[in-house]
């Protein structure tokens, strides 16, 4: 649904055996899908778009977009995601393809059916949510059957995530120096992959912290970038602008 909202008509089809909810293929195959719904809706307006998923041994995914059908505002970005993806996929040892194909674009990843887990992330999700997300897929295997669910797990997590991540304008605006972390009214969630190679370098020592300015999906939007000092209070707080955005002449950092 939040595809059709952006101008993308999209298209499912699946086979195989359902890959395991949680896993490291799970996990990598929703970051590929999520990048490359996210470059066709920004870079080919209302183009049909395919997505395949085949399952085990190891799984597949494959996001195939048509030409556009309308003129698209957005700049052509750096394919940094991309690249990020690839790296992520290849260490694991999968294979990444990215490319023109048929006069629109295609991504495909593979990973094999027992990938060897990244490094474990500094900050794991809350509980909440970690408990939120195997309902949700329990409920949905149950409901639609075992071809679709790897599918619309990844739409209800992305939604989910991103949807919780939101800092509202006012409340941004609102900060001030020195206010302590436990009296912020702030989002139940942070950004999981931060726009951290477009912000200004953060205060020396501090733990910085991400958030979306918007709730729209499948584009690119300005983030909310606040950083603590080893204390807990806020020492200073950025807007990091949307890919191709101008940059924010706004950086508050705050002394102590």
């Amino acid at each position: 649904a939040r595809a059709a909202e952006s101008g993308l008509p999209v298209r499912c089809e699946t086979g195989g055996r359902p890959v395991e909810p949680g896993g490291v293929a799970e996990r990598l195959l929703y970051r590929v899908a999520r990048e490359a719904l996210t470059n066709a809706a920004r870079h080919a307006p209302g183009a049909p778009v395919l997505v395949e998923l085949t399952g085990g041994p190891g799984a597949t995914v494959t996001v195939t977009n048509g030409t556009a059908t309308q003129p698209s505002s957005k700049p052509s970005g750096g394919g940094s995601g991309l690249r990020g993806l690839r790296a992520a996929v290849t260490a694991v040892g999968g294979t990444f393809e990215a490319g023109p194909h048929g006069g629109g674009y295609r991504v495909r990843a593979r990973v094999p059916e027992r990938a060897a887990g990244p490094p474990a992330p500094s900050r794991a999700p809350s509980a909440p949510f970690t408990r939120a997300r195997r309902r949700v897929a329990t409920a949905l295997g149950a409901a639609a059957g075992a071809g679709v669910v790897l599918v619309a797990a990844a739409a209800g997590w992305y939604a989910y995530t991103e949807t919780h991540t939101v800092l509202e304008p006012a409340a941004y605006a609102a900060l001030r120096p020195s206010m302590p972390l436990t009296a912020l009214d702030l989002p139940d969630r942070q950004v999981q992959d931060p726009p951290a190679d477009r912000a200004p370098a953060p205060p020396e020592g501090a733990d910085c912290r991400y958030y979306r300015a918007s709730g729209e999906l499948f584009v690119s939007v300005d983030h909310y970038r606040l950083c603590f000092d080893d204390e807990g209070r806020l020492a200073a707080k950025d807007v990091v602008p949307r890919v191709g955005g101008q940059q924010s002449s706004v950086h508050e950092e705050f002394t102590r």
